[in-house]
């Protein structure tokens, strides 16, 4: 991991001072300084819709629902996690067959050909150009390996952005692990995250970490790092609000909101 440590700024002396915004209902002032932002990927900066949609009908086919992909397109919709879409469906799943639908969704998701259905949120290139001047920029992601990821974030002309890229394949060199299961996935998560607190070398309260997913933004703030939900992924407003997760529209909202 030499290597991609070689790239971290340490140098750098500018931080970002988290600005006043709502949330839920009224405002609030934190300043807050932060080294580091950690970005999840899959919904958070690339728009996943039709990558997931397609992952998803093919699960579902494979464990033996014989549904169409055009059905699962008309219920779905950002904010929708995997319960909630097989529920729209009429499908009533085992613990293990969600498990198991739950992990072949990711594979299908991750599958190499899957990677030409996705594309970068609009906003989201003017965005990390902006904040990677002023401070460190860091992917988080529950992807496996580290190769596949930067040549998608390559095709993207976004990973220069980045000075370093946690998957679990890198995660689980940093702990000294054969592997970090997709499941259980908070777990998977905390291990990201402490491996990117560890390489960086970052205190937690210096750092925020923006996701599309309460299941995935929990450990982070477990942990001690802020965090700030999108509203361009799995999870709703009302989702993040129960879980007290402050959130944006969109990543364009996070350059007024941070200064």
């Amino acid at each position: 991991m030499e290597g991609k440590l070689g790239i971290w700024k340490q140098d750098i002396q500018t931080s970002l001072t988290l600005a006043v915004f709502p949330f839920p209902s009224e405002l609030s002032v934190a300043r807050m300084r932060f080294k580091a932002i950690l970005f999840d990927l899959d919904g958070t900066i690339l728009d996943f819709l039709e990558r997931d949609a397609s992952a998803r009908y093919k699960a579902l086919n494979e464990l033996g629902y014989h549904v169409s992909l055009e059905e699962v397109r008309r219920y779905y919709r950002y904010g929708m996690g995997l319960v909630d879409i097989t529920k729209k469906l009429g499908i009533v799943m085992t613990e293990r067959e969600m498990e198991k639908y739950t992990e072949l969704s990711f594979a299908h998701f991750a599958d190499r050909e899957a990677s030409n259905l996705t594309k970068v949120h609009s906003e989201a290139y003017d965005t990390l150009s902006a904040l990677s001047e002023k401070c460190n920029l860091i992917v988080v992601t529950s992807r496996d390996t580290l190769s596949s990821t930067e040549k998608e974030l390559e095709r993207f002309d976004i990973k220069k952005f980045f000075a370093l890229v946690v998957t679990r394949e890198v995660a689980a060199k940093y702990h000294g692990v054969k592997e970090i299961p997709l499941l259980p996935f908070q777990e998977q998560r905390k291990r990201l995250y402490e491996c990117a607190v560890g390489l960086t070398r970052t205190e937690p309260e210096e750092m925020l970490c923006i996701g599309d997913s309460v299941t995935e933004l929990e450990p982070a703030r477990d942990l001690g790092i802020e965090t700030i939900g999108v509203l361009t992924g799995f999870s709703s407003k009302e989702d993040f609000e129960r879980a007290s997760i402050r959130t944006i529209q969109n990543l364009k909202q996070l350059v007024k909101i941070l200064k």
